[in-house]
């Protein structure tokens, strides 16, 4: 006989997590650090006194009298026991009841759809089966739930639906080298790993998210949102976030030694007689740089964040980068930065790395970015939705909504 049980000891819920495969940070006590304007609630789900399935549940009131709850990527339990996915349906309407909420949604990881890249599959590990995904998603349509629709935009859901996961395995299992990684690659990024770097005194450091380093990485993501005529975070957020998540905060900057780059150009220019003019002027332009900015400088600002569970498939979160292009703007030091992160997160025996959302339509910029690092797209099932109370959940479907938009920039969850 399962139960549903809120407000758990907050050990137990992260034990049963931690060992949860493929469990995301959205579903850890870390992530309501960063949610602090909901109130969290740690449920779970037990099998008589044994605990089979977790649950992160964030409320807030949307409006007075309206309360809405949310459990990002959650709930974390076997999505092919449908007794048990019906228990937490009905235990979720209670818990709702019980606090005045109207509904409640959540957004569990289930894989309906998928593109694979083009590269010999023993090279990369799939794990995403889209037929068990698609009756998963079944078990929780007749548990009552509704399904929120197939949208391809990237913001038709509070959590994007398409996802660009880096495949850091081979199919058996075992650990690629960054060489063996970079070969999957699509071919016009790869000269960016080879001697790319070195030429120009390109590399890579993990910051200590000190207050002076999280103003700088804030100063190189607002030249990115300023470009791209976006808003992402401000400065406290990326303080938050290195508090919630402690070391498993990956902060790093892609940065240039100038006096090394110049040192290269110097060489080249004894070597390459018939370009000197254009060696010339580019030696001319990185002292200017060194004179105004000193010789070692910070050109792309990039975040990950490691997975907390230690069984099972671990997926790290590229959650944040940013470039500014006022300097050395062909140096593409984002693109040599993720290669970095992508390397460290094979050394932290990572599974994938999670380049995050994107269009379901393929067809813009972001698309075009992410696809170069050669990532099984997953198309996750989406939201679902118990209404509590129907007639405030058709007031908010009928007459508000704009609601929906509002609560997804109130959920602050990651589009990246």
């Amino acid at each position: 006989m399962y139960a549903f049980k809120e407000n758990i000891d907050i050990k137990e819920f992260t034990d049963f997590a931690n060992s949860f495969s493929g469990a995301p940070i959205q579903q850890t006590e870390a992530w309501p650090i960063l949610k602090n304007n909901w109130k969290p609630h740690f449920c779970g789900m037990y099998d008589d006194e044994t605990i089979c399935g977790v649950c992160l549940i964030l409320v807030r009131e949307l409006l007075p009298g309206f309360k809405y709850a949310y459990a990002a990527h959650g709930p974390l339990l076997d999505y092919g026991n449908k007794e048990l996915i019906k228990a937490f349906g009905d235990g979720a309407v209670n818990f709702c009841k019980n606090h005045g909420i109207y509904s409640i949604t959540v957004d569990p990881l289930i894989p309906v759809g998928k593109t694979l890249p083009d590269v010999p599959p023993e090279n990369f590990l799939d794990i995403f089966d889209i037929q068990k995904g698609k009756s998963h998603m079944q078990n929780f349509i007749d548990a009552g739930f509704i399904h929120g629709g197939f949208g391809k935009g990237l913001h038709d859901a509070v959590q994007p639906r398409f996802n660009a996961l880096i495949p850091l395995k081979k199919a058996d299992g075992t650990s690629l080298t960054f060489n063996e990684l970079k070969k999957n690659y699509k071919q016009k990024i790869r000269k960016y790993y080879a001697n790319f770097q070195s030429a120009r005194g390109l590399y890579y450091e993990r910051a200590v998210p000190s207050p002076e380093n999280i103003a700088e990485f804030k100063r190189i993501i607002s030249a990115t949102e300023k470009r791209q005529n976006i808003s992402l975070r401000e400065e406290d957020y990326f303080a938050l976030l290195s508090k919630a998540f402690g070391d498993g905060a990956y902060f790093g900057f892609e940065k240039t030694d100038i006096n090394k780059y110049i040192e290269n150009l110097e060489t080249r220019l004894k070597k390459e007689p018939d370009m000197a003019e254009k060696i010339t002027e580019q030696i001319t332009d990185a002292k200017k740089i060194a004179a105004e900015k000193g010789d070692k400088v910070n050109l792309a600002a990039l975040l990950t964040v490691y997975p907390q569970n230690t069984n099972g498939i671990r997926i790290a979160e590229y959650l944040y980068a940013g470039s500014d292009l006022t300097i050395f703007p062909s140096f593409c030091a984002t693109l040599c930065g993720l290669g970095s992160q992508c390397a460290e997160c094979i050394e932290n025996d990572c599974d994938y790395l999670d380049l995050g959302g994107l269009a379901g339509t393929f067809d813009d910029g972001l698309y075009e970015f992410k696809h170069q690092f050669s990532p099984i797209i997953v198309e996750y099932a989406g939201e679902f939705t118990l209404p509590v109370n129907k007639a405030k959940y058709k007031f908010m479907e009928k007459y508000m909504p704009a609601m929906k938009k509002v609560y997804k920039r109130l959920t602050g969850i990651l589009h990246r």
